[in-house]
């Protein structure tokens, strides 16, 4: 058999076939423990009543009481369809990616969304005396904050990650993530209506972090990183969606004058950073516009005012931090992206020009207004437990604490995502090599039309094992066939007697792919033949002197049976 060998082969099908199976059990127990959590430690938190059972209510200025249906759920339900519509759609621009993009987000936001209210549960809302944490209509908005800060990370490594990664990503960060903003909002008092601070800042910097230590040179050579004219046409609905209700994202859990203000700060913002958007984007483009500016850069507006955003900053200030944040983002969509690439960070969906940079800018914003307490009202968040003079904290102090909330968050995201990355490195979750990125058919059934039989990862496994073959004789390698039921069944010698690899190729359009390269002129093959019952003729068909990680990987989800015999 020449060099190849059998026993490292086989070596390898086990362990993708452990690393195909490893996410839905992983999965499946982190369900189970959800599931007990849930059972032991939570229970509906349900507003307050008088001794008679009538309902106690809170004037207009006063904070509503958490279990609020009425004044929380209409905006629980815009930002819920900002997780999973405007998130969703906007990161279905890759025109090979879009079943991945959109149905992984769909998976990451409900396991967040569970997750997320078990861990804000024991951080912010554990009850000491009855050792229980309650849940209500804004556990949920809060769960969807954090949810959004693991979606931005989920932008920053998009088609370079596997479920299993993108669960265990998730796993990590939300911790993180939760203890980050009870130090920043619960000590720090640093107030962050909109999450600018907390979500955007922690996310996409987590997130880059995360790219980097999971950097591959290959990931730069790939084709397949790249839009069509239809998925960028799916991504403007992500956009459209973020945009008209981005106000109620900022403005989720204020209240009284605040929320008021939220919503026409974030209105105002948001729509002056798609004015200077689509300024600047012609002005580089020379009078054309580049689509990617207008599916993210538009957007920055309401990034940037979160921070300040139920403040008294004046419209004229919505418009000013809305044009700075469509002209920084836009910039950086055109500059950065590439020069981001050379120092090892790959970011696929450019969340340091949205989400980062913005956010910085909203983090200054609010370091600026706490000096004006007339505008900022930072009295009205503070407590005894803040840091620095707890009710009686002074402009300098707070603005201090601001500054060290943006730093702090900072530092949690990048050292988080650092270490998060690293872990992720370990073989169980390895992706092989750039075929694997960018590409919906490593993790599902695509339609025939996909894309043509030269490029896909089937195509491409076609061509491995038909034109880098050993030159051995017959006897060596016994013929491979393809029965009624469509299964590839290759013998092959081992040293304790012989492995049968059985193929299913489950799909017309894989059968056509192997049909149509096989009956084009290769150099070297192996005379063993194959007679596919669909072309009707014998092919020649055989493996390769040693088959790399990445063809196993792909091979690997075909198996059925592989046994000794």
């Amino acid at each position: 058999m020449g060099d190849f060998r059998w026993n490292e082969f086989y070596h390898d099908l086990e362990l993708e076939k452990a690393r195909r199976y490893f996410f839905p059990i992983l999965l499946l127990l982190l369900q189970i423990l959800f599931i007990i959590l849930f059972g032991v430690h939570s229970e509906y938190n349900l507003r307050p009543r008088y001794p008679n059972g009538s309902i106690i209510i809170q004037s207009f200025d006063e904070p509503p009481e958490r279990g609020d249906v009425d004044t929380f759920y209409p905006m629980f339900q815009d930002v819920h369809v900002m997780m999973f519509i405007g998130f969703g759609f906007l990161m279905t621009f890759l025109r090979r990616y879009s079943f991945s993009a959109v149905c992984f987000n769909f998976l990451i936001a409900a396991f967040v969304l569970e997750w997320a209210i078990i861990i804000r549960g024991y951080v912010f809302d554990w009850n000491l005396s009855r050792h229980v944490f309650g849940v209500d209509v804004q556990s949920l908005i809060h769960a969807d904050f954090v949810c959004a800060a693991v979606l931005i990370s989920f932008g920053a490594v998009l088609g370079k990650t596997n479920p299993a990664q993108l669960i265990v990503l998730a796993l990590f960060e939300v911790v993180i993530q939760v203890w980050n903003e009870w130090i920043g909002s619960t000590l720090f008092c640093a107030y962050d209506a909109g999450e600018s601070v907390y979500v955007h800042i922690f996310g996409a910097y987590f997130g880059l972090a995360v790219a980097f230590v999971l950097h591959k040179a290959d990931v730069l050579e790939s084709a397949k990183e790249g839009s069509s004219y239809a998925s960028d046409i799916f991504s403007m609905v992500g956009t459209l969606f973020l945009f008209c209700f981005w106000p109620s994202f900022n403005a989720g859990t204020a209240y009284g004058d605040g929320r008021l203000r939220a919503v026409t700060n974030t209105y105002i913002s948001i729509c002056s950073s798609v004015l200077c958007t689509f300024i600047l984007s012609a002005f580089l483009g020379k009078g054309k516009k580049e689509i990617i500016h207008i599916q993210n850069a538009t957007l920055a507006g309401g990034v940037a005012v979160g921070c300040v955003a139920d403040k008294n900053i004046g419209l004229f200030g919505a418009m000013i931090i809305g044009s700075l944040a469509g002209t920084i983002s836009t910039v950086g969509y055109k500059h950065l992206l590439e020069r981001l690439k050379k120092l090892h960070i790959h970011d696929t969906c450019g969340v340091h020009n949205l989400h980062g940079m913005p956010g910085v800018l909203s983090g200054f914003a609010g370091i600026v207004v706490a000096s004006m307490p007339q505008r900022s009202l930072y009295k009205e968040g503070l407590s005894e437990q803040c840091f620095g003079g707890g009710l009686n904290r002074s402009v300098r102090i707070q603005a201090a604490y601001q500054a060290a909330a943006v730093f702090l968050t900072l530092g949690l995201a990048i050292v988080g995502g650092l270490l998060t990355g690293l872990f992720l490195r370990l073989p169980i979750f390895n992706t092989p090599d750039q075929d694997t990125y960018f590409d919906d058919s490593l993790n599902w059934i695509v339609p025939d039309d996909f894309v043509d039989a030269e490029t896909s990862a089937i195509g491409k496994l076609a061509k491995q094992l038909k034109m880098n073959m050993p030159q051995l004789n017959e006897e060596d390698m016994p013929p491979a066939e393809i029965d009624d039921g469509m299964h590839l069944t290759i013998d092959v010698p081992n040293q304790q007697g012989k492995i049968r690899i059985s193929l299913p190729f489950m799909q017309a359009n894989e059968i056509n792919e192997i049909n149509e390269l096989s009956r084009r002129p290769s150099a070297n093959r192996h005379p063993s033949s194959i007679r596919s019952p669909h072309s009707g003729a014998h092919t020649a068909l055989s493996l390769p002197p040693q088959l790399s990680s990445s063809t196993i990987h792909k091979l690997s989800p075909h198996m059925t049976h592989v046994a000794r015999f």
